[in-house]
């Protein structure tokens, strides 16, 4: 009974043993394959790991041979495990590194073969598939890595982004992001950071919001990068697409009644909210704003395209500052920096008064200019709380 007891509880550590150390395996073979080989040299994977630290690290020494050491651990890895998928993969990198594609790929395609949800294989063939013009075949392999892998859609996105500047790229990717809009969201948003793509940009988006969407990201960023660039006029032609506002019957700032409409900035309004205070819309067409009076801050701001000429603005505005607001509307020059005008709250009385300014968009250096309401904090300070109501900014004369 006494010899039972002890091979049972041999067989006890043993088995606690082979738990304690397939966790350890499990909890440190990616960052920390050193630890992992402590507890396990022989495992496959952890010689697998090790093996692709050293080939990393020749690679970042500039070695583009594979170091013998790594070999032989692919090599015990794959005798100890041969149905395993990772050496296909190693050895694919290897040869895809050495520029032998067409090895590569077969590697790629066995090491997908035997384990289907390997991410990193399915990758590089995608890869493989694009540069050879295989568009099908590697817009599959990209659709079923954002199936596959959590946060896939940001995984994919840089890759296609650079196939999409390829000919002929265009008709593959839209039918890829018709299946799959989100995708298509952040290709989209990679390829606006440069002005340049705009035109592309357009053949691949979809064609158009509804109100009720809430605008994609890479519009915004499609139109800072143009207006970036000084292209204020490409931009505003393109604003006016994605928002479906054709432009109103005479220059000045669209929504004045600072509503909620689908229509992205800059040509629409931003309102600012942090340390300084916040602005927010309220119904009747009033915009409460409360400045903190701490901190200066842009409550909100439009980017607007007045051609040359006479223009007032004007509206009703209502503080309890007591005529010492901190609170201004400024209009000011771009690609100058020259401001036109500024109407300070300074006048505005609890109850309410008219305010106004009639000011002049010069033909020089003021292709686009800065509408906003800027709250300029005091060597002391003040909050104040103010309201601003029948807002208009239009040609001079024309009210």
């Amino acid at each position: 009974m006494l010899g039972r007891a002890i091979v049972v509880g041999g067989l006890a550590l043993l088995a606690a043993w082979q738990v304690t150390r397939t966790a350890l395996v499990a909890a440190f073979i990616e960052q920390r394959p050193e630890i992992a080989a402590r507890a396990w040299n022989g495992h496959p994977q952890v010689n697998l790991a090790l093996a692709m630290a050293e080939i990393g690290q020749a690679a970042a020494g500039g070695k583009r041979t594979v170091p013998p050491t790594a070999t032989r651990r692919m090599e015990l890895a794959s005798s100890r495990d041969p149905l395993a998928a990772t050496p296909f993969l190693i050895q694919g990198t290897i040869a895809k590194t050495e520029g032998r594609e067409a090895a590569a790929e077969n590697l790629f395609a066995e090491a997908e073969r035997r384990d289907p949800r390997l991410a990193a294989a399915r990758y590089f063939l995608a890869e493989l598939y694009l540069s050879s013009g295989r568009a099908d075949l590697g817009l599959n392999e990209m659709s079923a890595l954002v199936r596959l892998v959590p946060g896939g859609s940001q995984l994919v996105a840089p890759g296609l982004a650079k196939y999409a500047l390829t000919p002929s790229a265009a008709p593959h990717l839209r039918k890829m992001f018709a299946a799959n809009r989100g995708v298509g969201d952040l290709v989209l948003t990679e390829l606006a950071a440069d002005a340049g793509n705009a035109g592309l940009i357009m053949q691949l988006a979809e064609p158009g919001l509804s109100a009720e969407d809430a605008p994609p990201a890479w519009q915004g960023r499609l139109l800072n990068a143009l207006i970036e660039r000084g292209d204020y006029g490409r931009a505003h032609l393109l604003w006016s697409r994605f928002s479906g506002i054709r432009g109103a019957s005479s220059p000045g700032p669209v929504n004045e009644a600072f509503a909620k409409i689908g229509a992205p900035p800059p040509f629409n309004w931003t309102f600012g909210s942090g340390s300084f205070g916040l602005a927010e819309p309220s119904s009747g067409g009033e915009l409460k704003v409360i400045f903190y009076g701490r901190d200066d801050g842009e409550l909100a701001s439009q980017l607007l395209v007045l051609p040359p000429g006479q223009y007032r603005i004007g509206m009703v505005a209502s503080s309890d500052a007591n005529g010492d607001s901190g609170l201004e509307w400024s209009v000011t020059c771009l690609p100058g920096k020259a401001k036109v005008t500024g109407v300070s709250l300074k006048n505005a009385t609890a109850a309410g008064a008219r305010l106004g300014e009639t000011f002049t968009v010069p033909s020089q250096g003021c292709a686009a200019q800065w509408l906003k309401l800027v709250g300029k904090a005091g060597e002391v300070a003040k909050s104040e709380q103010a309201t601003i109501a029948g807002f208009d900014l239009s040609p001079a004369g024309a009210r």
